[in-house]
């Protein structure tokens, strides 16, 4: 994927129709048409449905991207990195050591209003390292999904309602 997440590519990845992809998520089939070929905008209320419907990490990571200006978990598919499970795996060891460093500093017991320069400055590279860091888990988790042919969104159904049975979440 380029910058921008494509439906009709994404569809087509999928082996879905425009027909049965309409139909799944409650909108005319002509309408994703427009959407999949460019000729119309996605409407902003209608990215999430869609990235909900599609069940696919490398269109959320675009409409996020889109819709929010953020992307703290981008697709990763540069010149340095091939989306297979050992090369994402490898990345996640490498950013897990790095977070590491800042996960033992000691900084956790002085509150933010009190911290110095140099305490925020540690907290801030903590915030970077520990979201590479994530962002690499997760796209390990989106290719080991995609290879063995999980669901993403299933998955991460489940991991709702334990958080919610655990008293984690509402």
């Amino acid at each position: 994927m380029k910058n921008k997440a494509n439906l009709g590519e994404i569809l087509k990845e999928q082996g879905k129709t425009q027909a049965e992809f309409a139909n799944e998520i409650g909108y005319d089939q002509s309408t994703i048409s427009k959407w999949a070929n460019g000729s119309r905008v996605i409407a902003k209320e209608a990215k999430p449905l869609i990235a909900r419907g599609i069940d696919s990490f490398k269109y959320y990571i675009g409409t996020m991207k889109e819709t929010a200006g953020i992307s703290l978990t981008p697709y990763m598919n540069g010149d340095r990195i091939h989306r297979d499970i050992a090369s994402i795996r490898m990345l996640v060891e490498k950013e897990r050591k790095e977070a590491e460093e800042y996960w033992r500093k000691d900084f956790w017991h002085i509150p933010p209003e009190f911290a110095n320069d140099i305490e925020r400055e540690e907290v801030r590279q903590f915030i970077k390292e520990y979201s590479e860091k994530l962002a690499a888990e997760f796209n390990l988790l989106a290719v080991v999904c995609e290879r063995y042919g999980f669901s993403l969104k299933q998955i991460d159904q489940q991991l709702e309602m334990t958080f919610k049975s655990r008293g984690l979440v509402k």
